[in-house]
């Protein structure tokens, strides 16, 4: 019933076996590739909340510490800046040094100046000569800093500008390890240095549970700091601390930086980030594991669902591609309803789809033969029409012309009038167009020369009938008045596979907006009498070749046209 179906033609010669374990290769892929592709979701979902929980919990929170202790400085140091040059100037600390205040109001000064800063430090007052006369150490600390050879070096800086503030060593100020920040103002009267005034920031930062903080200067020596992992005796960081992350003692942290600018001071959070290091590793290592034992599954138990699934699908295959399905449909017991109903709705759809495309294959058929043979006589009593009105006015000027022109006229509506065949020799049709060039040269005499030059080899062409002729008409036709004397030019030659042909006349061309109407008027979007010999040759080729072949024109006003003809070339 359906032995001509071109499905069943490949069926039949195609390896069924082989067509059906494809199907199946290609369904077991697909299980595997969306498997593949929902473990790869589910591992960029794990990777992503531990990136997210990693930046809340690790982060922001180093971030946070970070910039409430830089904030912390820079209002501390500026408070320490203002206030020491404010408390320089006091009478009371000035009296004091001249031996005429009280110790008590100087020192209930210093303190209260000291406690209300957000810095913990100590402070000394020393007279020009180096003497501590006011501080916040004990005796021994007291004595060791009058004997701290560091001191002179600060009192020279402080005698120089006024005020200074720079990192310590305590090895150098009273023999302990690690460093601070002093602060020094010099307290003058009338130019002249009478005390120096000393802040001693020693600050604790206070270890949190999972993050250390370091505060260091330009020099990488530790001011402040919570800990006193990689600080060395001299107070100095053992390892510049660089990059996000750093080992220390065998566990990683992430590292925050913040910079103070105007003290060029550094404060450094780092965050332990051991449990998401492990999180992270055991995470990938469990989902891999997990992945790959899914797949196992998948690929094992794949081909066992399909074997079952598609057994129905499988004895559909088998009765469409055989040469007796009928038979064997009617004797298959392992189809189920679904594909018997498919079955069915298939045999009814192929049977009524065949008989439509034969049916619409011989009705365009007859519509394009129907469409060129219309075209073809179109040619007739238009060329007719222009002949007689030639051999009208040769009988009257001359007798003996308008006598050949009738013997060739004759001759060449013979050849015209012929609708035995649509498709001729391209030398046939040659003939034809020096027979028709010759009329036009009785009318026209010296007014109109012509020149065809297509190779031999080409004659043997098989062309459109009537091809070129239209087109050598609508270039008089529409040139010969405009011109003293036309010459058209008629070539031909092989391009890729296709034959083009080229009409060229010297005549008056046409204007951008003339060849656009010209070119709407070919292409049939306006309607138009003066080129329908274009129009239908190009109607012409496209119903015999489609739409990829047919006429271009090309135009220069006070220059001439040009109109090429492409259509396939079939030697």
């Amino acid at each position: 019933m359906m032995r001509g179906s071109p499905l069943l033609s490949r069926l039949e010669n195609g390896d069924e076996q082989m067509e059906r374990r494809k199907i199946k290769d290609d369904i077991k892929r697909s299980f595997i590739t969306y498997t593949t592709i929902i473990i790869i979701a589910i591992l960029t979902v794990y990777l992503l909340s531990l990136l997210m929980t990693f930046y809340v919990s690790i982060v922001e929170p180093g971030t946070e510490t970070n910039e409430q202790i830089a904030e912390q400085i820079e209002t501390g140091f500026d408070r320490y800046r203002t206030g020491m040059k404010t408390l320089a100037k006091e009478e009371s600390i000035i009296d004091f040094l001249n031996g005429k205040g009280e110790s008590s109001i100087v020192n209930q000064l210093l303190y209260d100046f000291r406690n209300e800063s957000s810095l913990h430090s100590d402070f000394a007052l020393l007279q020009s000569t180096g003497e501590v006369l006011a501080s916040s150490y004990y005796t021994e600390q007291k004595e060791e800093l009058e004997q701290s050879v560091v001191l002179n070096s600060i009192i020279g800086k402080t005698e120089e500008k006024g005020f200074s503030e720079e990192y310590v060593n305590k090895r150098l100020i009273n023999g302990e390890s690690g460093g601070v920040y002093v602060f020094t103002a010099a307290v003058q009267i009338s130019s002249t240095t009478n005390g120096y005034l000393l802040f001693i920031l020693d600050h604790p930062l206070y270890p949190l549970s999972s993050q250390k903080v370091v505060v260091a200067d330009r020099f990488n020596n530790a001011i402040f700091y919570s800990h006193s992992f990689g600080i060395d005796r001299l107070g100095k960081l053992a390892e510049p601390i660089e990059g996000k992350f750093i080992q220390y003692e065998g566990s990683p942290y992430y590292v925050t930086a913040t910079t103070v600018e105007e003290q060029r001071i550094q404060v450094f959070t780092l965050t332990a980030i051991h449990t998401y290091k492990l999180l992270l590793l055991y995470g990938i290592m469990a989902m891999v594991v997990s992945s790959f034992v899914i797949l196992v599954v998948v690929w094992l138990v794949t081909p066992k669902i399909l074997k079952k699934s598609l057994e129905p699908f499988d004895a559909l295959v088998a009765i469409v591609a055989s040469k007796n399905n009928n038979e064997l449909f009617q004797q298959n017991s392992r189809m189920s309803v679904e594909v018997q109903t498919i079955y069915e709705e298939y045999t009814n759809k192929v049977n009524e789809i065949e008989a439509l495309v034969n049916k619409n294959q011989e009705i365009m058929e007859t519509k394009r033969l129907s469409e060129i043979k219309h075209l073809e006589a179109k040619f007739n009593p238009h060329f007719l029409y222009n002949v007689l009105e030639m051999i009208k006015y040769e009988t009257l000027a001359n007798p003996e012309s308008a006598s050949e022109m009738i013997v060739k006229t004759a001759k060449l509506m013979r050849y015209n009038a012929n609708f035995g065949d649509t498709m001729v020799l391209l030398k046939e049709d040659l003939a034809y167009l020096h027979d028709y060039f010759s009329l036009q040269k009785m009318r026209y005499g010296k007014r109109l020369h012509y020149s065809i030059q297509i190779a031999e080899s080409l004659e043997r062409t098989r062309v459109p009938k009537l091809l070129l002729q239209p087109l050598v008409e609508n270039a008089i036709k529409h040139s010969i008045d405009e011109t003293n004397e036309l010459m058209v030019n008629l070539t031909a030659k092989i391009d890729e596979g296709d034959l083009l042909f080229h009409v060229i006349d010297n005549g008056s061309g046409m204007s951008k907006q003339r060849l656009e109407e010209v070119k709407a008027v070919i292409e049939e979007e306006t309607v138009e009498t003066e080129h329908t010999g274009l129009k239908n040759t190009h109607q012409m080729i496209q119903l015999l070749y489609g739409s990829k072949y047919g006429l271009t024109i090309e135009a220069t006003p006070s220059v001439g046209t040009i109109v090429q003809v492409k259509i396939p070339y079939k030697g």
